[in-house]
């Protein structure tokens, strides 16, 4: 379906509630299913009228490879009273457009046009614009802008000044005005569906079918699941790591933020001279610090580095042993050492049983626990790890030894300890397959359970980072979502934005009970260097 609109001698009206019979196209994902609806709001559906609408073309919108996205189309069903289709499980919107033919009202005989749009995740990092000016001409995007939400609103792809807008739900219902950039910000009071609505009328006359027309009207909805943020990013002095990293092991002691290790070199390609063996230290307290440069060791990606009573402990890796320009052959590491600030010197430590990469790693009740990842031995001879191990640090001599096998085989996972037990957290399946789901271990009850999947799709839980605050379970995930565990297990709530998505990065917490960002990289930009802070601003809304 194609529409030839112009910008030129554009009318632009508000599509007010208070005008009787106005009815808009609404998309609402159910379970699986998106549902259409066709009346005057999204509260009040009118099955009988969905015949008129029946033929509207609906398309998913699908993450692709390296940030890219694609399209595929939904098949309506009309039938007990619904107007509904099965999109792909991996949407992040869905989109509608219908041209609903020649509408004569009072004097005036028009072409009608109806768009519709949902973005199906509370994270921000997924309302990305479809910038689809031929099938979607009229476009509605949010983003957060600190606790209000900012519309975009755009027409064949470019800003749309002067155009009133309403938006109602989460606790407000508002009419709004775009500025010169095509702007409006409003500030939802709940958690809830929000939802949009605005028109364009264009004075460009024509025939269709036989009938002549003297306008064109566009109506365009959006709707957009909505939740309240509780954090802010925190203003710092924090200087950036000297490059840009990803896959590297991080934690904090005391006031010292310690990085080891990762992978600087080209993307998709490991080398020998793109990986470090550094480790390097930032006091986060005092002024104007820089990065201090101490004792190093092997050349590690992948690895996981955390901190137990003062010290801290480095976990597997792999290491390239090839040159830019050769063939990559990695080889998974079993080395495990810790290091102490004091002495500055690193310790040997029991190897792990077999060579672990792609891992994470996280201390509970003196006890190291070690799951997901593979064992890369060189070119096409990589096993997937089945077991998570755990080491008792209580114990200098202590071995390793496994717990009960857990029922997932992933990569690329972030592991933490929360209130007595360990969440892992998405990953990479080895079927290549990425996955938002959640593993629970409880080592009191020795066994695993399921946990609620990370909001988002698939590639939300690919190179995440977790750790706790409190009694807070923080994961930072792709998209630059901040989601926080509701205290009674049943779900995710996105608690913040990043200033800079990134994935493949650290999260941390500070002594205070910040959280701190540090390293990764971005689909868009590519590897970063910058350190980021956010604190609580509200707590009640997660407890």
């Amino acid at each position: 379906m194609k529409y030839c609109f112009h910008a030129t001698g554009l009318t632009v009206a508000l599509l007010l509630c208070s005008i009787a019979n106005s009815h808009f196209v609404w998309v609402l994902k159910s379970g699986d299913k998106v549902q259409v609806h066709f009346s005057e709001s999204i509260d009040a559906p009118e099955p009988e009228l969905l015949k008129n609408v029946a033929a509207a073309h609906v398309w998913a919108i699908v993450p692709g490879d390296h940030g890219q996205t694609k399209t595929t189309d939904v098949e309506l069903v009309l039938a007990d009273d619904s107007l509904s289709g099965v999109p792909d499980s991996n949407a992040t919107a869905i989109v509608l457009a219908h041209d609903y033919g020649i509408v004569t009202k009072g004097e005036s005989t028009f072409r009608l046009q109806y768009l519709a749009k949902q973005h199906l995740s509370p994270l921000p990092g997924q309302w990305s614009a479809i910038n689809d000016g031929e099938r979607l001409p009229l476009e509605i995007t949010p983003a957060w802008h600190g606790h209000r939400l900012q519309f975009a609103v755009t027409w064949n792809g470019e800003p749309a000044p002067g155009v009133e807008v309403t938006a109602g739900g989460c606790g407000l219902e508002e009419t709004l005005t775009t500025d010169d950039q095509g702007l409006v910000s409003c500030e939802p009071k709940t958690d809830g569906l929000l939802s949009v609505r605005a028109k364009m009328v264009e004075p460009t006359s024509g025939q269709l079918d036989g009938k002549t027309f003297d306008s064109v009207r566009t109506y365009s909805t959006l709707t957009v699941p909505v939740q309240l943020p509780v954090l802010k990013s925190a203003r710092h002095q924090l200087s950036p790591l000297p490059k840009g990293i990803t896959s590297f092991g991080a934690a904090i002691v005391g006031d010292d933020l310690y990085v080891y290790g990762g992978q600087f070199g080209e993307a998709h390609h490991y080398s020998e001279n793109g990986q470090s063996n550094e480790l390097l230290r930032l006091s986060l307290t005092k002024e104007n610090a820089t990065w201090e440069l101490l004792e190093g060791g092997p050349r590690l990606t992948g690895l996981a580095l955390v901190e137990h009573h003062g010290k801290l402990y480095r976990v597997g890796g792999f290491t390239a042993k090839n040159g830019d320009n050769q063939d990559q052959s990695l080889w998974s590491q079993t080395s495990f050492a810790s290091y102490d600030p004091t002495a500055g010197t690193w310790t040997e430590l029991a190897p792990l049983p077999e060579g672990r990469s792609s891992h994470d790693a996280a201390v509970l009740n003196g006890k190291l626990y070690v799951a997901g990842g593979w064992n890369m031995q060189g070119p096409d001879n990589t096993t997937w790890h089945t077991t998570a191990i755990v080491c008792d640090l209580n114990e200098p001599n202590s071995a390793w030894t496994t717990v009960p096998m857990p029922a997932f085989q992933r990569r690329a996972v972030s592991l933490a300890a929360c209130n007595g037990k360990l969440y892992v957290m998405g990953g990479m399946q080895e079927n290549g397959e990425t996955t938002t789901e959640v593993a629970i271990f409880d080592p009191h009850a020795n066994a695993w359970t399921a946990g609620p999947s990370l909001l988002g799709t698939g590639m939300e839980g690919f190179g995440s980072s977790a750790f706790a605050v409190g009694d807070r379970l923080i994961v930072t995930t792709m998209s630059g979502a901040v989601q926080v565990l509701k205290q009674d297990q049943s779900d995710w709530t996105c608690a913040g934005l990043m200033t800079e998505p990134r994935f493949f990065h650290r999260q941390l917490t500070t002594t205070d009970g910040r959280i701190l960002l540090v390293g990764g990289a971005s689909m868009k930009t590519g590897k970063t260097n910058t350190v980021e802070l956010m604190e609580f601003i509200n707590t009640s809304k997660i407890e």
